[in-house]
């Protein structure tokens, strides 16, 4: 008897992926053969670009480019904090302790200190990502000029 901690140490797929599988009742826990059959062919498809690229060619490009600012945020709360900053307003801030307790509202637990310093790190990336926004646009712009005046 196979259990997903067990296999999660011998595979490639992440062991919240597993879980995640046996929650919507695709696999159970211990795995039978049937599951273990099923998951080895997982493995070979596994993040293989072009079944990768097929799933996502169904998304729109507006969809597309949101999963991917998201891709690496595991967690529900930290994808609501990233767009919660994302879609701000330019010009209009967004104090800490207001999403702090939003978080804490919607999602139902008390952030750690660990989890706020996360918060912290992923409204930097957005600064970070806007201000170079704003340079390549800039960029751009001046280089229209430049070669409207040659």
């Amino acid at each position: 008897m196979t259990y997903i901690t067990e296999y999660a140490s011998i595979t490639s797929i992440p062991k919240n992926i597993l879980r995640y599988l046996n929650r919507e009742g695709l696999i159970q826990d211990p795995l039978s053969q049937e599951d273990i059959l099923c998951l080895r062919f997982l493995e070979h498809v596994w993040g293989n670009k072009k079944i990768l690229r097929a799933q996502l060619s169904r998304l729109s490009v507006k969809a597309r480019q949101s999963f991917l600012r998201t891709a690496d945020l595991p967690t529900k709360w930290e994808r609501y904090a990233f767009s919660r900053f994302y879609n701000l307003e330019p010009g209009k801030k967004l104090p800490m302790g207001t999403i702090i307790e939003e978080i804490q509202t919607t999602f139902c637990f008390i952030l750690s200190k660990k989890q706020i310093s996360s918060l912290y790190k992923i409204r930097n990336r957005i600064q970070v990502a806007r201000h170079r926004e704003k340079n390549r646009t800039a960029n751009n712009h001046n280089s229209l000029l430049q070669s409207t005046n040659k």
